[in-house]
């Protein structure tokens, strides 16, 4: 019986092994193909190494050296390493990590990213066709240096995603980041006097996000699944002692343009109203009026709480068209 016991436990081994030598090399064969693809597709490709191991019982890719940009030019990505890990016996689930410092390009120039612990999970369905299930992504604090000279940063942040439906067509989209500091510039223009802290408290997008077919393989084959309605739980600002809340259902039709009802809140709205003049987005001359809107829904409260109608782009309070979206 101990013969037989050691006969089946080196034959399982011996096939383990196998399937882990097998994944390993369709792993590698996978990543080389995509970045390849890539490069067929006009994109620069670079990268020094891309090597698979973990054996027995993972499946650590491991890519050195990786500069990648598109095919216009405009953005870029450059990292001395990059891994994405997966259990050998859950392939469909990964995570990716990322370095401490980083690169990026955007219209021409370069932003060195720093950050702490900047790492995702996702996971896709098992199927022929299979499907985006859920994604998380957590970063602690980042660091933002421009080559134009800005420079931006954050306490933390999250992302995820996960879906609402068994379609998967309809997901449950969540984002919030914390101590959230603009660049000084920016800073400057929308708070000139420095009555404002330096740091947002708090961003938040809690929605969720519909598209007109499911976010599977045979879908990002072909021209990409669009988004066509977008759904607010709660979008927050907080910044100081300013809130800004929205919630609300929008929308988006063949040519993006933007339809629905948003209920939004602002607790201190006269400082809202001072970011949108500083900001650009209200007139100045349009001011007073703005503050006499706002005078009077308050009704001597700090918090404003209206409806709005989007239609087509075009927002309205009651009436009185006060801004417009740009299409989708």
């Amino acid at each position: 019986m101990m013969r037989i016991l050691i006969i089946v436990t080196f034959a399982l081994a011996a096939l383990w092994g196998g399937y882990w030598v097998v994944g390993r090399m369709a792993v590698e064969k996978q990543g080389v193909a995509f970045l390849e693809q890539l490069s067929d597709n006009g994109w620069q490709v670079g990268y020094e190494s891309l090597e698979t191991h973990g054996f027995p019982s993972r499946f650590d890719t491991t890519v050195t050296g990786l500069d990648l940009t598109d095919p216009s030019g405009t953005y870029g990505w450059q990292t001395p390493i990059f891994q994405i890990l997966a259990l050998s016996y859950q392939p469909h689930k990964i995570i990716a990590v990322w370095p401490e410092d980083q690169r990026l390009m955007i219209a021409g120039r370069t932003i060195s990213v720093s950050s702490e612990r900047l790492r995702a999970s996702a996971s896709v369905t098992l199927g022929t066709a299979p499907a985006l299930d859920t994604v998380t992504a957590e970063v602690g604090a980042v660091a933002l240096q421009s080559d134009a000279g800005w420079a931006a940063s954050s306490d933390r942040g999250l992302l995820a995603l996960r879906p609402a439906s068994d379609t998967h067509q309809t997901y449950d989209a969540y984002f919030d980041t914390h101590g959230l500091v603009l660049p000084l510039e920016l800073r400057e223009r929308l708070d000139p006097a420095g009555s404002m802290p330096a740091a947002i408290n708090l961003a938040k997008f809690d929605s969720t996000l519909t598209f007109d077919r499911p976010l599977d393989t045979a879908a990002l084959a072909g021209s990409g699944p669009i988004l066509t309605t977008m759904g607010y739980r709660d979008v927050r600002l907080v910044w100081g002692d300013m809130v800004l809340a929205m919630s609300g259902n929008l929308d988006i039709d063949a040519d993006g343009q933007l339809s629905g009802k948003l209920q939004l809140a602002v607790t201190g709205w006269d400082q809202m109203v001072s970011l949108g003049v500083n900001a650009g987005l209200i007139h100045p001359a349009d001011e007073a009026t703005w503050r006499s809107v706002g005078a009077s829904l308050a009704q001597g409260a700090n918090t404003v709480d209206v409806p709005l109608t989007v239609d087509r782009g075009q927002v309205w309070l009651g009436m009185f068209p006060i801004a417009s979206l740009p299409a989708f």
